[in-house]
């Protein structure tokens, strides 16, 4: 499993912590501290350390992170908009997320309600790369139709 650095992600982190059959490949400073002494097997992708984020990233990240196949990928972003996919705001952030993905079977997006709708600075991924979108709340019925129309289970 790869996981990114969101919060988001880093509380169903919290809740497999006791998952002694889960490999985490992650670029999370916080995961990795957190997971330390859970059951989990972490891997971390090394690379240069955004202090504001906690995540790891750049070259070095991505290069670490093409070495390995995993069967699902775990992610959140700052917004979803049906024209242009999964939109983040932070470029080397979407960057590693970008490369995470390319070495997923499936990936699945976190997101809260908030997220649906609104615009980021930039694209992270189109839905065609985007398996599950998991949520608090319903987002209404032109999402419903939109993820059925592309394959992308919906959650809430």
């Amino acid at each position: 499993m790869a996981a990114d650095s969101s919060s988001t992600v880093m509380e169903l982190l919290k809740l497999l912590q006791d998952r002694s059959d889960l490999t985490l490949l992650t670029n999370s400073a916080e995961a990795i501290h957190v997971l330390a002494q859970s059951e989990i097997k972490v891997v971390s992708t090394g690379g240069e350390l955004n202090k504001n984020t906690l995540s790891l990233q750049g070259r070095i990240t991505k290069e670490i992170i093409s070495r390995y196949h995993v069967d699902i990928m775990v992610m959140s972003c700052k917004g979803l908009d049906i024209n242009s996919g999964a939109l983040d705001s932070n470029e080397a952030e979407a960057e590693t997320k970008k490369t995470m993905i390319r070495q997923a079977t499936e990936v699945v997006l976190l997101v809260d309600h908030s997220k649906f709708d609104r615009k980021a600075f930039v694209q992270l991924a189109d839905f065609s790369h985007i398996n599950y979108i998991i949520t608090d709340k319903s987002p209404g019925a032109e999402w419903i139709a939109f993820c059925k129309d592309n394959n992308i289970q919906l959650v809430w």
